[in-house]
């Protein structure tokens, strides 16, 4: 299985191939906001964007380019912070936010003129705060619409189509 840790920043994992806009003898020099990516069309059974993605200019280009790489019916795991979180606010480098509603909608595609399926989502996870754990789910869903600071992150797992 030939996995990519992209952008992956001091994270460096044993056995994966690692990119990064950093230069460094330890991985890929990748800049995640110019395309196309120094990388083989279907290279990848796997791709990890930890903390990344809301820091790219054009996020579904990434993610179209990624899916380049990747082959037919492997996996992104993208994890994000939940735009209602304090947290994703405390990066001036922060270009966008997101909630669960951005990923289904990029997935649904639907105001494209190109309707072929490119990703499915395996699963998608909204962490807790410490406040949201003390919520059920459906209750914490519905309070989310006028409280912030109940999900703290966003773990998402998109199946490439091709």
């Amino acid at each position: 299985m030939k996995k990519l840790n992209f952008s992956c920043g001091s994270d460096i994992r044993e056995g994966w191939d690692n990119c990064d806009w950093q230069k460094s003898s330890k991985v890929i020099f990748c800049d995640a906001n110019k395309f196309p990516y120094p990388f083989k069309d279907n290279t990848y059974d796997y791709v990890l964007l930890r903390q990344c993605l809301n820091f790219f200019y054009d996020p579904r280009q990434c993610l179209l380019e990624l899916r380049r790489i990747c082959k037919n019916n492997a996996m992104i795991r993208i994890e994000v912070p939940h735009y209602a979180n304090k947290g994703a606010y405390t990066d001036l480098d922060t270009k966008h936010w997101f909630n669960e509603q951005s990923f289904i909608k990029f997935v649904e595609d639907n105001c494209r003129i190109e309707k072929d399926k490119k990703f499915e989502i395996s699963s998608l996870i909204l962490t807790p705060t410490l406040l949201g754990k003390f919520f059920p789910n459906f209750v914490k869903k519905y309070l989310s619409l006028f409280i912030n600071g109940l999900y703290s992150q966003i773990h998402i797992e998109l199946k490439v189509i091709k």
